[in-house]
């Protein structure tokens, strides 16, 4: 075979060197054949490396330059480790000194002090608008929260905030700290990290009376109210109307326990009941602060590792089921992600999403689901199963259990909760360069129109507090849908302030998805208002706090896309209803919720924040805990004079990215 040395043709050729020996053609030695053929691999040459010549005193000062910036890197990133990622980062080919200073690992100019430094995804104008990321824990342990966390969507806030805020208006000492929130930049603040292998004897059991009432008190909380709700709950996990079977009491737990494994899911249900009411929940027998973790240490014990497949039954999948849903509520949502996991395996192994179960294992599974597909959701991660791998019909009615519309209803919206984790985030942008959620907002409309008489509102608001709850996940679904164009809308309106333009959300484009995403906010504290007294002395279910807090993130944010667009009566609405998502976690916090008082100060500081990038220039608001309850339109004769950005050519960039398609006026003033 002919070998290719290029492209250099045979006319190009140099002449024999004359003075080359002469080899007779019989004495030559040929190969018949390249060894790159004869082994099945491609021709490979080294790549032509091309080679430049600068002056000794520019390359001593090269040098000096880069012990230097070595010296710099050291100071601002100690971990060694860290910094060596950071090298080869900078030396690698697809590394650009034109990306954004907010994508990498080290302190921006405008980052406050005291901000851990994060690893965070390069830049990308063909990526998505709201990458996941990976937050660091309290131990320094990296955890990925995908595109759908609040997390992320909260660490993007910070970064946005922690870059704008050094250029806007503040003067005096402010009443809330508001460095704590920009200062946990890169981090992920977990539930309560203390072990639940509690030495407990498995086999105890409360009075059969106490459990009753305990049961009863559960089904209200996560199932079916004892038969009285139409929706029939959103989640079945078995019948909890049945006392329990005891051990023989001259059982001794040194002997097997497989016997007993039905009493895994009890102690399930009755950890998780402990969590439901602030009135006093089942005793325990040992002597432990909180009475629901004995119960949770129980149900480990009779169920033994997970991993371990011999003789599980579907009863087993909804007692890991409900252990996960008890993750949950104590702020465990890690763990309960593994545990949901290991129960949509099983079940999986048992032929439960083929149809080899009946009604009752149906319903199990189908609340696996949900709870899978909300978990997913949370934290942005994959779930378990996809949609296209499940053969099996959605719940039907039986007279022997509650009604199922409502579960059926929880699984419709939880397949568009698939769709939202697994399609909306990750399909390509469109040509005006921003997240298109039309898809998923079509499809949470059609959810809401075919709803059964018995789910639907009547004045926005049911007296089924499962189809309350149902509402309020399809309202959050839409904001986590459209979330990523607020928050670009954010970093228009921020950059539109500190430029000193004068448009209005108006202006903007999507902007009936704007509105759309704080109408699901405003419904939502509608809808909460309502769940707490119907619920009494139980307390909100983790997912109800959590749809009240991001739905008071989205208000608390919209002074800032809807500048001088709200009317005073709408601008005091959505301060009370602020004011009550504070009110809510602080109610958490008192009950033993220990994520509560974070997130009561979360809305706190960044109601600061936002009320100092929306503050006239030469007003001090620093001194008050919230912002102006009306921002007065600027006049059209007036334009005030933008806040000095500087020097700061880094941040100029920035904020010429935030505009969008309004960059050409930018450029205009900064030349003017």
């Amino acid at each position: 075979m002919q070998l290719d040395h290029g492209d250099r043709r045979p006319s190009q050729r140099l002449p024999v060197n004359p003075r080359r020996h002469k080899v007779a053609p019989e004495h030559r030695k040929r190969v018949a054949t390249a060894q790159c053929a004869s082994a099945a691999r491609d021709c490979v040459y080294p790549a032509v490396v091309e080679k430049v010549s600068v002056p000794r005193a520019e390359l001593d000062d090269l040098r000096k330059k880069v012990e230097a910036y070595e010296k710099a890197l050291q100071d601002a990133v100690a971990d060694p480790t860290r910094r060596q990622e950071l090298l080869q980062h900078a030396a690698s080919p697809d590394s650009s000194s034109s990306a954004s200073p907010f994508a990498s690992t080290v302190p921006a100019l405008s980052q406050p002090p005291g901000t851990s430094s994060i690893k965070t995804e390069p830049t990308d104008d063909d990526a998505v608008l709201s990458p996941g990321r990976l937050l660091q824990d309290a131990d320094g342990m990296g955890r990925y929260m995908g595109e759908t966390a609040g997390a992320t969507f909260l660490d993007h806030l910070k970064e946005l905030m922690g870059a704008a805020l050094p250029t806007s208006p503040q003067a005096g000492p402010a009443r809330v700290d508001q460095s704590r929130f920009l200062s946990s930049l890169g981090n992920y603040t977990v539930g309560d990290q203390r072990p639940l292998n509690h030495a407990v004897n498995p086999l105890w059991l409360p009075p059969d009376g106490t459990i009753g009432v305990a049961l009863s008190e559960l089904r209200h909380f996560i199932q079916d109210g004892g038969g009285r709700w139409p929706s029939g709950g959103i989640y079945w996990w078995g019948d909890l109307s049945k006392i329990p079977v005891r051990a023989p009491a001259s059982h001794s737990p040194d002997n097997d326990l497989s016997a007993y494994r039905h009493l895994a899911f009890y102690h399930a249900a009755l950890a998780v009941a402990c969590q439901s009411s602030t009135a006093q929940p089942p005793p325990s027998s040992d002597s432990n602060p909180s009475l629901s973790e004995p119960y949770y240490a129980r149900a480990a014990m009779l169920l033994g590792n997970p991993l371990e497949i011999k003789r599980r039954t579907i009863g087993d999948v909804a007692s890991l089921a409900l252990m996960s849903f008890y993750l949950v509520e104590t702020n465990r949502p890690d763990e309960a992600y593994m545990y949901v996991t290991a129960a949509m395996h099983i079940s999986i192994m048992l032929g439960a999403h083929r149809g080899w179960v009946d009604e009752r294992g149906k319903r199990v599974f189908w609340s696996v689901y949900c709870l899978d597909r909300w978990l997913s959701c949370l934290t942005g991660r994959p779930p378990t199963i996809t949609d296209e791998a499940i053969q099996l019909p959605l719940p039907a009615d039986d007279a022997l259990m509650p009604p199922a519309a409502g579960l059926r209803a929880h699984v419709e919206l939880s397949r568009i909760s698939g769709h939202v984790v697994g399609n909306t985030y990750h399909t390509a942008k469109a040509e005006a360069g921003t997240h298109q959620p039309d898809n998923a907002i079509w499809m949470l409309e059609q959810w809401k129109s075919s709803l059964p008489l018995a789910l639907q509102l009547m004045e926005g608001l049911s007296n089924d507090p499962a189809s309350c709850l149902l509402h309020m996940r399809h309202n959050q679904l839409l904001i986590v849908a459209i979330r990523p164009l607020f928050l670009s809308a954010v970093k228009r309106a921020v950059a539109d302030h500190l430029m000193g333009q004068t448009t209005t959300a108006d202006d903007a484009p999507q902007i009936e998805h704007l509105k759309c995403c704080i109408s699901a906010a405003v419904r939502n504290m509608a809808l909460a208002r309502h769940l707490s007294t119907l619920n009494g002395h139980r307390k909100i279910l983790h997912a109800g706090l959590h749809f009240i807090f991001h739905a008071a993130v989205c208000l608390i944010l919209q002074p800032l896309v809807f500048r001088a667009e709200s009317s005073e009566e709408e601008a005091i609405a959505a301060m009370n209803d602020v004011d009550y998502g504070i009110e809510k976690m602080l109610e958490a916090a008192s009950k033993g919720n220990t994520d509560g008082q974070r997130c009561a100060e979360t809305l706190q500081e960044l109601r600061c924040l936002v009320g100092r990038l929306t503050a006239p220039l030469g007003q001090d608001i620093a001194s008050s805990s919230a912002p102006t309850i009306a921002p007065q339109p600027v006049s059209q004769e007036f334009v005030p004079t933008p806040p000095p950005i500087g020097d700061n050519t880094v941040l100029y960039d920035e904020l010429v990215t935030w505009m969008g398609d309004d960059w050409p006026i930018c450029n205009n003033y900064a030349n003017g």
